[in-house]
């Protein structure tokens, strides 16, 4: 609510927003007082907690990490996942325990399991293989991002679907299969399968991630075949006939929507 007061001067705002923190949840049909932080899955929670982390990470990393060091500083963070870029070792090590330090401060924690100190950049490669180890790589926003190299060899930041979103995209995409075959028609199926497609690619398909999303669509039309086979106990609906469904109501095709790289054409 102090933060909220810096920047917003209506008191029947600041009032609502108040109560709607203080309002509790419901719980397995019991209500539960909401004693700190915000609702889980509430509306508004989303936009409060940005705005709480930026003024406990974004303003302060501007006004306290970066005049100090020097060489390359950077944060990006979207919602809670973030990720802090220094030059130096040292720095990064100096930095981890100043964060800890400042959530602190206002009730956070970093989470164990995700917080770590890695080597990353256009010598990781090589600096890996002298150490004898592979190169490291960090899972940002559902993207593996891995030390890459272009055409001419050149150092090129790669990207790949993190290997546990993947797999949860596939098993979702297998339960919702196994729930409607044999709730919904055949063309209402399609049309929501070709929404969720459409909504991976559109996500997901950066450039140098392609073999992933096809992937994706691959295990997807396996996934089609297995399950419409199954809402009968003969087998129905054989490569063929889904073939020639395919080509006269085709499913969305993955491809790159967002070009990354300056050099790539449109």
């Amino acid at each position: 609510m102090q933060f909220l007061q810096v920047r917003v001067r209506d008191s029947s705002l600041l009032l609502l927003i108040r109560r709607f923190l203080k309002a509790g949840y419901m719980e397995s049909g019991h209500w539960h007082p909401t004693d700190e932080g915000t609702p889980q899955g509430g509306n508004l929670s989303p936009l409060l907690a940005n705005l709480f982390l930026h003024y406990v990470l974004d303003l302060w990393w501007v006004k306290k990490v970066q005049p100090p060091r020097g060489g390359t500083c950077v944060l990006v963070r979207y919602a809670d996942d973030f990720v802090c870029m220094v030059q130096h070792r040292q720095d990064a090590e100096d930095l981890e325990k100043l964060l800890c330090e400042r959530f602190t401060q206002f009730g956070l924690t970093l989470h164990p399991e995700k917080t770590r100190t890695i080597s990353f950049g256009r010598t990781e490669r090589e600096k890996a293989r002298r150490e004898g180890r592979r190169p490291n790589t960090f899972d940002f926003l559902g993207f593996t991002h891995y030390a890459g190299r272009s055409r001419k060899g050149n150092f090129l930041l790669g990207r790949k679907t993190s290997r546990k979103k993947f797999r949860k995209a596939c098993r979702e995409i297998l339960t919702w299969l196994r729930q409607v075959r044999n709730q919904k028609s055949l063309r209402e199926i399609w049309a929501e399968l070709a929404a969720q497609l459409r909504g991976h690619y559109s996500y997901y398909g950066v450039s140098g991630n392609y073999r992933m999303i096809q992937k994706f669509g691959y295990v997807v039309i396996h996934a089609v075949y297995k399950w419409l086979n199954r809402r009968s106990q003969q087998k129905g609906f054989p490569w063929k006939r889904l073939n020639d469904y395919l080509a006269h109501y085709p499913l969305p095709r993955p491809r790159i929507v967002y070009r990354m790289y300056p050099s790539s054409p449109l």
